[in-house]
């Protein structure tokens, strides 16, 4: 079984097309809380990788 994170990735879009676009993410906590905030540039799937790897390193410190 997998366990379930208290942890939750929110990504928008603010700016640009297609590669050339500008996502801004948002971890939140259980409480809906924002506990790390990150920008990346291009495609979606890029800048969800992107915050899933935060959202894991923040998962291994236990926070």
């Amino acid at each position: 079984m997998s366990e379930q994170s208290s942890f939750q990735i929110k990504l928008r879009r603010t700016g640009g097309v297609g590669a050339n676009a500008n996502w801004h993410w948002e971890i939140q906590d259980a409480d809906g809380k924002v506990v790390k905030t990150g920008s990346a540039v291009g495609e979606e799937h890029k800048a969800f990788a992107t915050a899933r790897i935060a959202k894991e390193k923040l998962e291994a410190a236990g926070k």
